[in-house]
């Protein structure tokens, strides 16, 4: 497989076999590609086989794909926070690294981490963290966590707080305040943890005040959609994820409320597959805001009035027995030639 450019496949899972994990097939793969499943399970062969020196093109001709399916494939999985993919000054896939599989994995759809930060949370050396970690602040930092979370922090863990600290330059204060908003969530697991954080980070969001003000704004958001569906309860995983991608569009909640409306007037119920529907019309039409709504339904509505009041009523002139040949236009000067054609005769 040493075809094209050569991509150094690193392990952190500690496998000597093939090993899929339970998590993996119960939260990962129902949901995705078979294209994609083929190319994440070839990766797990080529690790757990000691073949860290692949490519892109010699996977693609391993499991007969394009090279672009292969990247679309390895884009996915970065995406779902399964891979981490480091890339070269060209753009090529140098490294490859696997993170362990995060079970109810459509929590973190909360966020979205496609913008990378100033720094890769993998790419600290160990002088780096050593460097880091020996100081008092940050040795204080991890003091407190370990409190939070009623354990010894393990290697990963240290390695969030080192990105949380050095890397999105978190101060203490809102580090703490991450940890307890995560855990209040029943959220520990580092994935998750940190996916908060690029969120936050990305929000611009860099005081305590502004993260209450943003998770404030966020769960409200859910409440509001929910009790317009005339549910008053949080949503359920599955009706969270509707959610979730209905604001990845881009739709402000009210727009969504009004959709969801929309689905009570006409199904008399919470029905969520309806309401996506009306959502997925709205984007494939490019209607975004309420004016854009506003014109839609106008010439909706005037088509609707057009069809409701039939076809046009037949011409008094229309063809019978009589009148079904061709007819003819006289003008002026044939009536007065006929007149004297009659006269003379």
């Amino acid at each position: 497989m040493n075809k094209g450019n050569t991509i150094l496949l690193h392990n952190k899972t500690e496998c000597t076999f093939t090993q899929v994990s339970n998590t993996f097939i119960d939260e990962y793969m129902p949901d995705a590609n078979g294209t994609y499943v083929k190319v994440y399970l070839t990766l797990l062969r080529l690790i757990s086989d000691s073949r860290v020196n692949i490519s892109i093109e010699g996977i693609a001709d391993a499991l007969d794909l394009t090279g672009k399916h292969v990247t679309k494939a390895l884009s996915y999985w970065e995406k779902k926070g399964l891979l981490v993919l480091s890339r070269n000054d060209t753009g090529d896939i140098k490294d490859i690294t696997f993170n362990t599989p995060v079970k109810n994995a459509e929590d973190c759809a909360e966020v979205k981490t496609d913008e990378p930060a100033v720094k890769d949370i993998n790419s600290y050396t160990a002088e780096d963290i050593n460097r880091i970690t020996s100081s008092e602040d940050f040795i204080w930092i991890t003091n407190i966590i370990e409190k939070y979370m009623q354990r010894t922090l393990t290697p990963t863990d240290i390695d969030l707080v080192v990105y949380l600290y050095d890397s999105l330059k978190f101060s203490s204060d809102l580090i703490f305040h991450l940890y307890e908003y995560c855990i209040d969530k029943g959220k520990k697991n580092s994935k998750y943890i940190q996916a908060v954080a690029l969120n936050w980070a990305k929000e611009g969001i860099d005081t305590v005040d502004k993260a209450v003000t943003h998770s404030t704004a966020y769960d409200s958001n859910y409440m509001q959609i929910m009790k317009t569906f005339g549910l008053n309860q949080p949503p359920a995983p599955a009706q969270k994820k509707y959610i979730d991608t209905w604001l990845s569009y881009g739709y402000d909640p009210s727009m969504i409320c009004e959709a969801c409306s929309r689905t009570v007037i006409a199904t008399g119920g919470a029905n969520f597959k309806y309401a996506n529907g009306i959502i997925d019309h709205w984007k494939k039409n490019g209607i975004k805001t309420p004016e854009d709504l506003k014109i839609a339904d106008n010439i909706h509505s005037v088509k609707t009035e057009s069809v409701r009041s039939g076809p046009a009523p037949k011409s008094q002139n229309a063809k019978n027995s009589f009148n079904s040949y061709e007819q003819r236009n006289y003008t002026t000067e044939d009536y007065v030639s006929l007149e004297q054609s009659l006269l003379k005769n």
